[in-house]
């Protein structure tokens, strides 16, 4: 029991101990699993004290922001399918165009952070066109009766969602760090 706190679930290990067979035989009492299956995970050794490095983090937002913009594509997908009427797929043209300002504009002026510029103000104006277009088409399309309102609740939904996690985007990856020009 003297390596208690070294020893992790299925041989994680801490940088201040080294792996032995009384700190594997104590993880497989404590899991209750044969000893010759935890010897051979010691093979796969991680170490939790060290600090969480940027390409992990950023890993777990790009994760994060997809599976919130699967969501938002399934209100859509709902909307559409629920309600037998495709017309509100149109909105995924207005999805791949909000973000062409903003990249453009972090391309030519640097970053948005810094001050303003009428080629910053402009592409903020064109993509706040682009997210209120893409919230009004379904609002039109229900009260001209091409869609039904549940359908138009279920793909302002999903813009939401999607608009949300495309701003997530830019707040994760906008940093200095990455290079536009590179591209």
């Amino acid at each position: 029991m003297r390596n208690m706190y070294c020893c992790k679930l299925l041989a994680i290990q801490t940088t201040s101990c080294t792996p032995n067979y009384s700190c594997v035989s104590e993880m497989a009492m404590f899991l209750r699993v044969n000893t010759r299956q935890i010897n051979n995970a010691r093979l796969f050794k991680f170490h939790v004290d060290a600090p969480l490095s940027w390409l992990s983090m950023t890993s777990t937002a790009l994760i994060a922001l997809a599976f919130s913009a699967a969501i938002g594509i399934t209100f859509l997908v709902l909307g559409c399918a629920l309600f037998e009427n495709w017309w509100p797929m149109f909105v995924l043209f207005f999805y791949f165009l909000s973000p062409v300002p903003t990249v453009i504009s972090r391309r030519l002026s640097g970053s948005l952070d810094s001050s303003s510029s009428a080629l910053v103000e402009l592409c903020i104006f064109f993509t706040v066109g682009i997210v209120i277009s893409a919230i009004g088409l379904p609002i039109v399309l229900a009260r001209t009766l091409v869609i039904q309102w549940g359908a138009c609740g279920l793909v302002l939904a999903g813009n939401v969602v999607v608009f949300l996690t495309i701003l997530g985007y830019f707040f994760v990856f906008g940093n200095d760090d990455l290079d536009y020009s590179s591209w």
